[in-house]
């Protein structure tokens, strides 16, 4: 595992322990209602700022690939 593979994965299991952490604690103290309505909006920036982000790489290459024909079969 090289170490940002390393580093990564450490800092995604103590945001996912964070975030835990959070969630039942911000149960008890803002009410359960409150705590969904806060996951809506994060979930819902989220999936927008999914959307809205440019594609690093082309989708499709310039120029059309062509496929080679064989032979007929008799």
């Amino acid at each position: 595992m090289t170490k940002s593979r390393f580093r990564n994965t450490v800092l995604g299991i103590g945001a996912t322990a964070a975030a835990l952490a959070l969630g039942y604690f911000g149960v008890q103290q803002l009410g359960r209602n409150n705590m969904f309505t806060i996951a809506a909006a994060v979930g819902g920036a989220g999936a927008i700022s999914y959307v809205l982000q440019k594609p690093s790489q082309p989708e499709a290459p310039a120029a059309p690939i062509k496929a080679q024909r064989k032979g007929k079969k008799s």
